[in-house]
């Protein structure tokens, strides 16, 4: 059968741009300049008769049918890298400790992790989780998903998650509570805050509205406990969308608004720069950068 195949240094070329979101970050890569990335990636465009990114000023985004042959693309180059590796020596089986924080954990990774375990079946997740992701642990730890993205002297950082915030409340909260239908009547009810990373105050002025003089409520140490207050129904959070899919899908969680922060990087990930290219954590890496560019709801693994 002769496979009607794309040349493969335009695919090299778009998944480099897709998983960086970037073509001078692609460029910086593969070492080539970012006119030779764009020509490729025009090239392989127009060999699917379909765009791939949607060119801004400020960069490139994935358009859906971009991101769809993405999460595709990188199964079949998984597959092939741990071919490639298995014939050359190299096995990715065997332990891989990730270290995250409980939020990304509970409401990012655990939902999509039969999707990994189906791809590496012969890796071993050990999933463990911290309070302060701003710093590589010495305990033996491969990968950090760190919280934004500071860089670290002798690691490599690679963000691969961003989101806008929004408030949300439970079902229950928003039918037998306070109406809540413009910003300035969530003065009236109890917003959830976190300890880190708060950003009530920016919301207020995306909607051109005051912030509340005193802002009744608790704190959390962290989103996932905010998040877990909201759907018990004991007041509003401030979400993260990209973490929140699910619970908006099945109604868990009511998008109270459409306005939304602006988009920032909320997740990178973190590892040694010496091991970057071991096949466990590039497999893990290749994956993550595959569940980020889709953007699907969580329940479809």
């Amino acid at each position: 059968m002769v496979r009607n195949l794309p040349p493969f240094p335009a695919v090299r070329a778009f998944e480099a741009a897709a998983r960086h979101q970037s073509f001078k970050a692609a460029a910086e890569e593969l070492c080539v300049t970012q006119s030779a990335i764009s020509h490729q990636v025009k090239g392989l465009e127009a060999f699917l008769g379909a765009s791939l990114f949607h060119r801004k000023a400020q960069g490139v985004e994935l358009t859906r049918c971009g991101a769809d042959y993405f999460g595709d693309l990188n199964m079949i180059l998984d597959h092939l890298n741990a071919s490639t590796e298995r014939i050359r020596g190299v096995d990715t089986a065997g332990p891989l400790s990730v270290r995250a924080t409980p939020g990304f954990t509970t409401r990012w990774l655990l939902p999509r992790m039969d999707s990994f375990n189906s791809a590496h079946p012969e890796i071993e997740l050990e999933v463990t989780t911290t309070a302060d992701p701003m710093y590589f642990p010495s305990d033996g730890v491969d990968i950090l998903i760190q919280y934004g993205q500071e860089p670290m002297a002798g690691f490599r950082v690679d963000s691969f998650l961003t989101s806008a915030r929004f408030p949300v409340c439970s079902t229950k909260m928003l039918t037998t509570g306070v109406a809540i239908e413009k910003p300035e009547d969530l003065a009236r009810v109890t917003l959830l805050r976190d300890l880190v990373g708060d950003d009530w105050e920016t919301w207020f002025l995306c909607a051109n509205s005051k912030l509340p003089k005193k802002i009744s409520g608790p704190r959390f140490s962290h989103c996932d406990l905010t998040m877990t207050a909201a759907e018990e129904g004991q007041g509003v959070a401030l979400a993260y969308g990209a973490l929140i899919n699910d619970e908006i899908a099945n109604g868990t969680l009511i998008k109270l608004f459409d306005l939304e922060t602006p988009p920032k990087v909320v997740y990178s990930l973190t590892c040694s720069e010496s091991r970057t290219n071991l096949p466990r954590i590039a497999a893990f890496r290749n994956w993550v950068f595959a569940e980020a560019a889709t953007g699907a709801v969580t329940s479809r693994h």
